[in-house]
Protein backbone atom coordinates (compact mmCIF):
# COMPACT_ATOMS: atom_id res chain seq x y z
CA UNK A 1 0.00 0.00 0.00
CA UNK A 2 1.33 3.65 -1.20
CA UNK A 3 1.87 5.53 2.36
CA UNK A 4 -0.17 8.45 0.74
CA UNK A 5 -3.34 6.00 0.19
CA UNK A 6 -2.28 5.09 3.97
CA UNK A 7 -1.80 8.19 5.33
CA UNK A 8 -5.37 9.35 4.13
CA UNK A 9 -7.15 6.27 5.64
CA UNK A 10 -5.43 7.17 8.93
CA UNK A 11 -6.62 10.59 8.79
CA UNK A 12 -10.36 9.63 8.05
CA UNK A 13 -10.09 6.77 10.71
CA UNK A 14 -8.91 9.37 13.39
CA UNK A 15 -11.89 11.90 13.24
CA UNK A 16 -14.21 8.47 13.43
CA UNK A 17 -12.13 7.37 17.01
CA UNK A 18 -14.63 8.04 19.44
CA UNK A 19 -15.59 6.51 22.53
CA UNK A 20 -18.20 4.25 21.41
CA UNK A 21 -16.55 3.49 18.18
CA UNK A 22 -13.15 1.99 19.88
CA UNK A 23 -15.56 0.55 22.74
CA UNK A 24 -17.49 -1.56 19.72
CA UNK A 25 -14.98 -2.35 17.91
CA UNK A 26 -12.35 -3.96 20.48
CA UNK A 27 -15.57 -5.80 21.96
CA UNK A 28 -16.04 -7.15 19.07
CA UNK A 29 -12.54 -8.33 18.61
CA UNK A 30 -12.74 -9.60 21.98
CA UNK A 31 -15.73 -12.02 21.30
CA UNK A 32 -13.36 -13.15 18.67
CA UNK A 33 -11.15 -14.38 20.77
CA UNK A 34 -8.03 -12.56 22.70
CA UNK A 35 -4.59 -12.21 21.84
CA UNK A 36 -1.12 -13.82 23.29
CA UNK A 37 -1.14 -12.44 27.00
CA UNK A 38 -4.27 -10.92 26.63
CA UNK A 39 -6.41 -8.56 25.32
CA UNK A 40 -6.31 -7.05 21.51
CA UNK A 41 -3.33 -6.07 20.85
CA UNK A 42 -2.58 -3.03 18.49
CA UNK A 43 -1.58 -4.34 15.64
CA UNK A 44 -4.39 -6.92 15.08
CA UNK A 45 -6.80 -3.14 16.37
CA UNK A 46 -4.81 -0.86 13.99
CA UNK A 47 -5.40 -3.71 10.81
CA UNK A 48 -9.35 -4.17 11.60
CA UNK A 49 -9.60 -0.49 12.38
CA UNK A 50 -8.41 -0.03 8.44
CA UNK A 51 -9.36 -2.85 7.35
CA UNK A 52 -6.53 -4.29 5.93
CA UNK A 53 -5.10 -7.53 7.61
CA UNK A 54 -2.60 -7.64 4.85
CA UNK A 55 -0.98 -4.44 6.20
CA UNK A 56 2.83 -5.18 6.42
CA UNK A 57 4.22 -4.65 9.79
CA UNK A 58 6.15 -1.52 8.63
CA UNK A 59 2.91 -0.23 7.69
CA UNK A 60 0.73 -1.10 11.29
CA UNK A 61 3.34 1.05 12.91
CA UNK A 62 3.42 3.80 11.10
CA UNK A 63 -0.15 3.62 11.24
CA UNK A 64 -0.32 2.86 14.92
CA UNK A 65 2.02 6.15 16.20
CA UNK A 66 -0.17 8.36 13.77
CA UNK A 67 -3.61 7.08 15.52
CA UNK A 68 -2.08 6.20 18.97
CA UNK A 69 -3.12 9.51 20.83
CA UNK A 70 -6.61 9.80 19.44
CA UNK A 71 -6.94 5.22 20.37
CA UNK A 72 -5.27 6.36 23.81
CA UNK A 73 -7.88 9.17 24.32
CA UNK A 74 -10.53 7.22 23.71
CA UNK A 75 -9.73 3.92 25.85
CA UNK A 76 -9.31 6.38 28.68
CA UNK A 77 -12.44 6.74 28.70
CA UNK A 78 -14.09 3.37 28.97
CA UNK A 79 -13.83 2.28 32.17
CA UNK A 80 -14.16 -1.48 31.52
CA UNK A 81 -10.95 -1.39 28.78
CA UNK A 82 -7.23 0.04 29.38
CA UNK A 83 -4.47 1.13 27.40
CA UNK A 84 -1.18 -0.87 28.03
CA UNK A 85 1.98 -0.17 26.51
CA UNK A 86 4.80 -2.45 26.81
CA UNK A 87 8.30 -2.02 27.22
Amino acid sequence: MAYKELRQQVEALKRQLTQAFVEDTVSALLRQGEDVGGGVNAFRLVKHLLGNPSLRDVEVVWAYERLKPALRSALEQIPSLYYFEGD
